[in-house]
């Protein structure tokens, strides 16, 4: 039986190495296959498998070993193996964060208004923060004269936050000269900016 160990190795090179073992092997030989990720070892198996070349699979912690038996179909040799390569793709963690309102959840609206400055202060100890903050509605509140959290809003706007504030909405509540934070955007970049990220909190 001949052994390849591929532990360490990233796709395509298991599948390259796995193909080029198949080749230097006679027909009913036995081929073991050493590998330490799940990625390789689903990719390997599928290559294996479509080829008609069944798989014994063991796993021994994170250490995994495939066996197989050449068969007569040798359809493999032509089969581009790297096609098999499959790269987990790296999860979408851009957000924005939308507040329409100037208090969180329903019921006391003082105890709302307190919650705002508790997820404020939230944000800005997460990880990975929001590209934006967009205020709509009487969520603009919280950006203009009198508000209680503009300095957290500050904070959060030194450390890479970009705040936009709806300009129809300023203009409704006849508060276009009383912002005092970010600037004032329309509805179309709006719908951009949460058409571009991973995700939008709708609060």
């Amino acid at each position: 039986m001949k052994t390849i160990d591929v532990k360490g190795m990233k796709c395509p090179m298991p599948l390259i190495e796995t193909k080029k073992a198949l080749k230097e092997i006679g027909k009913e030989e036995s081929l073991r296959i050493i590998i330490d990720n799940e990625t390789s070892v689903k990719n390997v198996t599928h290559y294996l498998e479509d080829n008609n070349l069944p798989v014994e699979k063991k796993q021994d912690g994170k250490i995994f070993e495939l066996i197989v038996n050449k068969t007569g179909d040798e359809s493999y040799e032509t089969c581009n193996a790297e096609a098999y390569c499959e790269v987990p793709a790296e999860k979408d963690k851009s957000f924005v964060v939308m507040l329409a309102k100037d208090y969180l959840g329903e019921g006391e609206h003082e105890l709302g208004h307190a919650l705002v400055g508790s997820m404020l202060n939230t944000i800005k100890a997460m990880e990975v923060l929001p590209e934006k903050i967009i205020f709509m509605n009487s969520g603009i509140n919280l950006v203009t004269k009198g508000s209680l959290f503009l300095p957290l809003l500050k904070e959060l706007e030194t450390m890479g936050v970009t705040i936009i504030t709806c300009g129809t909405c300023l203009d409704y509540y006849g508060k276009m000269d009383d912002l005092e934070i970010g600037r004032i955007s329309n509805m179309a970049d709006i719908m951009e900016s949460m058409l571009t990220v991973g995700k939008v909190i709708n609060i």
